[in-house]
């Protein structure tokens, strides 16, 4: 590599919080640091309605001392779960005497849902916190201000804030498709994926009526020794007449083997899960949901299985009360414990905006959007990726309209100069902001051309996004910063 691209690779790596460094001849995993946070704001609406927000954020060292990442803010308290916020955040952090850390950030996205005031979705939130360094943990106190400049959501407040610091191992982009005798987890350590579609239904309660909706979404989990696991998972309504509700939590499982039986490929278990959810006209209250299921789980391939649940959800306050069966297709990522050298798979990261350029509304409307999202990407054959997709919009008087897709991608390998071509075709759900969706399932299919720069690469896109249903057929621009690494997989 010449002194120029090993510069470019060391920045583009290191904007991206993943490495200041470039990977050396040898094959072996580099880590960075990494860090967890949540933090909880009892922020309020104007005229004093109050909405307490937990923010969850992923946040790498890009350089010393200078921390950013993907956040996700939802409802936790009030009276309005669905309200979420998808963005980044960038932090400054400081060891004072003894045990005591210092920072501060600012955190922008867009966002909004339960018919919020959020106007065009815009979110900007600075904020400064004083910590505790318990080793791993860190845990404080933080003030912040939460504005929504076209809304009326701007407060000042103190919270409560938790770091958790560890490391992120990963292999340089170079190295992807060779053999590595390096077994430990890379990445946030996921061994499986599954796509899932949900039908539930839910009570009448409090003179509400009973009612019933579709969901489409997506688990990430890691096995945490033989028969435990945990993930986390996110999914959208796509039928039903409550596009725009969405859910997102955190699980925790337990399964064993039906080998006693003669059916050794068959899992059963029991799964828990707690999080944040609501919108879509579907009243959660203050947004804390939590489930309670049955699994069966049957690996039909070393790599693939498919899954049936059963439960129920309730919400924090009882107000939302539910059953649901849901279906699996999942992928195995990866294979602990199993012998053997680990081969090096392609993962993308990206920051995303798209401009939808006709977003037709429920009131008969036809106007632009904005939208900033986060891509991930992973390779499932050499050329061929996976890929699931977040966007909630900023601007574009749809400040409630979010959307989450999942599809399947192709990527040319980058020419002479550094110049790419790819296309993809996802399906998910979209809704919220006054957005015409009906029921919320939507297709949309994108080309790209993509410039190089070391391990980074800008994208431009163009395509089109479609309601199942609804009036929204738009073309749609897209620019992405995307960061290309490589994983072990057994």
């Amino acid at each position: 590599m010449s002194p120029g691209g090993a510069w470019a690779a060391r920045t583009a790596l290191g904007l991206l919080g993943l490495s200041p460094l470039v990977a050396q001849a040898q094959l072996e995993a580099q880590a960075v640091p990494m860090s967890v946070q949540a933090r909880f704001d009892p922020a309020h609406i104007e005229g004093g309605e109050r909405l307490g927000l937990l923010s969850t954020a992923l946040l790498f060292e890009a350089t010393p001392g200078w921390w950013l990442g993907p956040v996700v803010v939802g409802a936790a308290t009030g009276q309005r779960g669905g309200f979420f916020v998808l963005g980044g955040q960038i932090e400054r952090r400081w060891r004072l005497a003894d045990q005591w850390r210092a920072q501060v950030g600012l955190m922008a996205g867009g966002g909004g849902g339960a018919g919020a005031p959020v106007g065009g979705g815009l979110m900007v939130q600075p904020s400064a916190s004083l910590l505790y360094d318990w080793g791993p943990v860190q845990t404080g106190v933080s003030w912040s201000r939460v504005n929504m400049p076209s809304g009326q959501i701007g407060s000042p407040q103190w919270g409560l804030i938790v770091n958790w610091d560890g490391r992120f191992p990963f292999f340089d982009a170079t190295h992807i498709g060779r053999s590595t005798p390096d077994t430990a987890r890379s990445g946030l350590g996921l061994d499986r994926l599954s796509l899932n579609t949900d039908r539930v239904r839910w009570d009448a309660l409090d003179g509400r009526p009973a009612g019933s909706m579709r969901l489409v979404g997506v688990r990430a989990e890691q096995q945490a020794g033989q028969h435990a696991y945990w993930g986390v998972e996110a999914a959208a309504a796509t039928h039903g007449g409550a596009d725009g509700y969405m859910e997102l939590l955190g699980t925790l499982g337990w399964e064993t083997s039906a080998a006693a039986w003669g059916l050794a490929p068959l899992r059963v278990g029991v799964r828990g899960a707690l999080g944040l959810g609501g919108g879509g006209a579907v009243e959660t209250g203050g947004g804390v949901l939590g489930k309670a299921a049955g699994v069966l789980r049957w690996q039909w391939h070393p790599d693939v299985f498919v899954g049936l649940e059963a439960g129920a959800v309730r919400s924090a306050g009882g107000g939302y009360r539910a059953r649901y069966a849901q279906l699996q297709l999942g992928m195995q990522l990866d294979h602990p414990g199993r012998a053997g050298e680990a081969r090096v798979v392609g993962m993308d990261w990206a920051a995303s905006l798209q401009h939808v350029t006709r977003a037709a509304r429920k009131d008969g409307s036809v106007l632009a959007l904005d939208t900033m999202g986060i891509k991930v990407r992973r390779q499932a054959w050499e050329q061929v990726y996976l890929t699931g997709q977040a966007h909630s919009a900023f601007a574009g008087r749809a400040g409630a309209y979010s959307m989450g897709l999942a599809g399947v991608g192709w990527g040319s390998t980058p020419g002479h100069a550094g110049w790419s071509l790819g296309a993809e075709l996802m399906a998910g759900a979209a809704g919220g902001g006054g957005v015409a969706t009906q029921g919320g399932a939507v297709a949309q299919a994108m080309v790209y051309a993509g410039r190089s720069f070391g391990a980074g690469s800008l994208q431009l896109g163009a395509g089109r996004i479609r309601s199942q249903r609804g009036d929204l057929n738009s073309p749609v621009l897209d620019i992405s910063w995307n960061l290309r690494f490589g994983l072990g997989q057994r």
